[in-house]
């Protein structure tokens, strides 16, 4: 009778652990794997294969929370196209981008795009997209919701115009002054 209640125990702890995977890791592992994948292509110096398009919406009250759909579909303030040759320059920080930290939250927000970009190659279509925010600044990689990290912000603040990229600098800061409360 013991035997069969610590097997009946076990059995429910293993249960208990693959469901959690399924529903977390899966997006993980798939996040963690593009984001893997884009930095094999940079360390490889294929960045003129690939091209960086950024749609940014102005932060503004509305009352519904902004889909990347709706973001990139109109409506979108600004819409900047990057190609690889321009992406060369800054081969620097795209390097760091594949050691960035994916620390997925632990209870997840709706998105409200303000700012999405999105990495792609003529030949696979989409290698990696960003998206921002959910709530206390989180960030979307590959669809799955991460807590912020610099290097999300960075590698997007040479391509926007001085004034775009100072919105996005005061949303870094905020981001950052939230992750250490």
């Amino acid at each position: 009778m013991r035997a069969n209640k610590r097997i009946i125990g076990l059995f429910a702890v293993i249960l208990l652990v693959a469901v959690i995977f399924a529903i977390y890791g899966g997006d993980y592992v798939q996040s963690k794997k593009a984001l893997n994948n884009f930095s094999k292509l940079v360390d490889n110096g294929k960045v003129g294969d690939l091209n960086l398009t950024i749609y940014y919406m102005k932060p503004w009250f509305t009352l519904i929370p902004t889909s990347i759909d709706m973001l990139i579909n109109g409506c979108y303030d600004y819409k900047i196209i990057i190609s690889g040759s321009n992406l060369d320059e800054h081969i620097d920080l795209l390097k760091q981008m594949g050691n960035a930290a994916l620390i997925p939250v632990i209870h997840s927000s709706r998105i409200d795009a303000c700012l999405y970009y999105i990495f792609e190659t003529e030949e696979e279509g989409k290698i990696f997209d960003v998206a921002m925010w959910g709530d206390n600044y989180s960030i979307y990689v590959n669809g799955l919701e991460v807590k912020s990290n610099d290097i999300f912000y960075d590698i997007v603040m040479p391509f926007l115009s001085d004034d775009l990229a100072a919105n996005l600098e005061v949303n870094k800061k905020d981001a950052k002054r939230i992750k250490l409360e």
